[in-house]
């Protein structure tokens, strides 16, 4: 009751058609302030959308005598330019679930290669392994070789790779676990870098 005394009390004083215009004027006043406010405050940045994306990739490199030498499948690869107008040293391309296989001088069984995630740098010179690093190998010696750690770089024009990460080494005569490692998957060739504790299984 109060609020329809207040109106016609208004009204009085201030014409309805003036009163309407008056409230439409207020209203899109506020809605474009608003929509000032978020557009000003909205931070923009170019590097947290991909540049490039492809899905089910493979990768295949091959050495001077047309042998293969490396190998890369994903279901997705996502490039980050950082920018837009040209590539730099800095971009970088995220990979999904990265299967390597790396083949050795002497073409044996090649070292294969698994994560959960890939990041390659410098343009595919580097990638770097992250979550369930799987490396192994089928030896004619030592049967199944498997590798597991949390981090790897992979260099794989130069089959090396290498870790500060804790490491563990299994195979058919026993376990090793050690702190980092350098690996010449080339000449398949490991260094456990330090705290090395082996348990061998003479079977």
């Amino acid at each position: 009751m109060r609020l329809l005394e207040r109106a016609q009390r208004i009204n009085q004083h201030i014409p309805a058609p003036w009163l309407v215009a008056f409230v439409l004027v207020i209203f899109f006043f506020a809605f474009s302030l608003r929509q000032k406010t978020e557009i000003v405050g909205y931070d923009y940045d170019p590097s947290g959308f991909p540049q490039i994306y492809m899905k089910d990739v493979e990768t295949r490199e091959f050495d001077s005598e047309g042998r293969l030498h490396y190998l890369l499948i994903t279901p997705q690869i996502t490039h980050f330019q950082m920018n837009p107008d040209t590539p730099s040293d800095a971009d970088y391309t995220l990979i999904d679930n990265p299967n390597m296989a790396l083949h050795d001088a002497e073409s044996k069984a090649p070292w294969l290669v698994t994560a959960t995630i890939g990041r390659s740098e410098g343009n595919g010179q580097l990638i770097r392994l992250l979550e369930n690093v799987l490396i192994q190998q089928q030896t004619p010696s030592q049967g199944l070789i498997q590798i597991t750690t949390t981090e790897l770089r992979v260099r794989p024009r130069e089959q090396f790779a290498e870790t500060d990460k804790a490491v563990k080494m299994r195979s058919a005569k026993g376990q090793i676990d050690a702190k980092g490692m350098d690996a010449d998957l080339a000449q398949s060739r490991l260094q456990l870098k330090s705290q090395v504790k082996a348990v061998y299984d003479p079977r």
